[in-house]
């Protein structure tokens, strides 16, 4: 798959997968979104995975198996920015992360390459990984690797 980043405007900052268990509306419950695959997957993406729980409401027993994610930017939107929309938040302002996690239980990464191709990602802040600890638990890394290419 390829993703880029559109108008602010648009839904969503180019990810090339989105899971978020946080409620559409203030007065909905949150729920947990669990034992999801994702497995013989690649992209080139401007942005990173968002894998994103909430306080109530974690991703549980993810695993991303297989996985071949390329970062480059090629259009001239904003970057930096992670967006919440529609339930918790609006758009926030963070580090470019080839994986940004927060509120997981269980995350199982195995034979996943992250490829930044550094020529087109001059004054990003880049992180390959990007979570609070207090957030999460039971990680697993098998085979992954976070390159530069040209």
């Amino acid at each position: 798959m390829r993703t880029r980043y559109y108008h602010p405007s648009w839904w969503g900052r180019a990810e090339p997968i989105y899971i978020t268990t946080c409620p559409r509306h203030p007065d909905s419950k949150e729920g947990t979104i669990s034992d999801v695959r994702f497995i013989n997957i690649s992209s080139v993406s401007e942005n990173g995975v968002f894998l994103a729980g909430s306080k109530h409401g974690l991703l549980r027993n993810l695993k991303f198996q297989n996985v071949d994610l390329t970062y480059k930017r090629w259009t001239n939107y904003t970057g930096g920015l992670y967006d919440y929309r529609p339930g918790c938040q609006k758009m926030v302002k963070h580090r470019t992360g080839g994986m940004m996690l927060e509120h997981i239980s269980g995350l199982e990464v195995d034979n996943v390459r992250m490829r930044w191709s550094r020529g087109s990602l001059e004054g990003w802040d880049v992180n390959p990984l990007l979570f609070r600890p207090s957030t999460i638990d039971g990680l697993s890394f098998h085979d992954w690797q976070s390159l530069d290419v040209q």
